[in-house]
């Protein structure tokens, strides 16, 4: 059975405390939006693994993996590439979800089952409306298929600098990846909107600021979907 994770041991660099008795001193602090810097940040991440692997041929979350020289699969290393950056983390799930499920362990993760004909925006919701139930002020949102993004590029997303906005991505080589950062008010606007175009869409949605991060990282572009790209990635780590 997987356990929800309570607490995990992420740095919550520049984060404050709220402080009520501030608030009740300066109240127009609400109308101008300077109190997102004062409440707790609460980072929930949402891995995704719903799809069927069609283009591998077979599921590619439990294919070997190394990571920081150890051998494990690759949806425990994309697991493990986030855990430390979040308070408690959702996997969705589908076709292959006792395989995956088994690979991961005793990891601590909260399984969502979803429609493994479902889109990827469908699994996304399904892991963004579960994270903000459960309290998130930010999601960090990763696809299970990209093991090899580098811990310095989550801390680079997770800032305390870009929690004033909705979208936060990595770019490296002029084209963007994955994991994505989203607010609070971004996931629900996701949840809300037609996105004609997938999870991209949602950069566009009127309202909600985006920054994209420059970092070093070719990770962030690593896509295990066939064994070509497997084979690939593999010789690389």
């Amino acid at each position: 059975m997987f356990l929800v994770r309570v607490e995990s041991g992420r740095t919550r660099t520049g984060s404050k405390r709220r402080d009520p008795g501030l608030l009740q001193r300066w109240p127009w602090l609400f109308r101008v939006g300077v109190t997102s810097s004062l409440q707790p940040d609460t980072v929930i991440g949402v891995l995704l693994a719903g799809g069927r692997s069609a283009r591998m041929g077979r599921c590619k979350q439990v294919l070997p993996w190394i990571r920081d020289g150890h051998r494990t699969t690759v949806v425990a290393a994309a697991h493990d590439t986030i855990a430390p950056f979040v308070d408690s983390m959702f996997i969705t799930v589908g076709l292959h979800a006792p395989a995956i499920r088994a690979s991961l362990g005793e990891r601590r993760v909260t399984p969502l089952d979803v429609d493994p004909e479902g889109s990827m925006l469908d699994s996304a919701r399904a892991g963004i409306e579960a994270a903000l139930s459960a309290g998130a002020t930010r999601v960090l949102l990763h696809l299970s298929d990209h093991p090899g993004v580098a811990s310095g590029t989550l801390e680079r997303l997770l800032d305390a600098e870009t929690r004033r906005f909705d979208f936060v991505h990595p770019r490296h080589d002029g084209r963007g990846g994955h994991p994505i950062v989203l607010s609070s008010a971004a996931g629900r606007r996701i949840l809300d909107s037609p996105l004609a175009d997938g999870l991209r869409s949602a950069r566009e949605l009127p309202g909600l600021t985006v920054e994209a991060i420059e970092v070093d990282d070719p990770g962030i572009h690593l896509d295990l979907d066939t064994p070509d790209s497997w084979g690939e990635g593999l010789e690389s780590t």
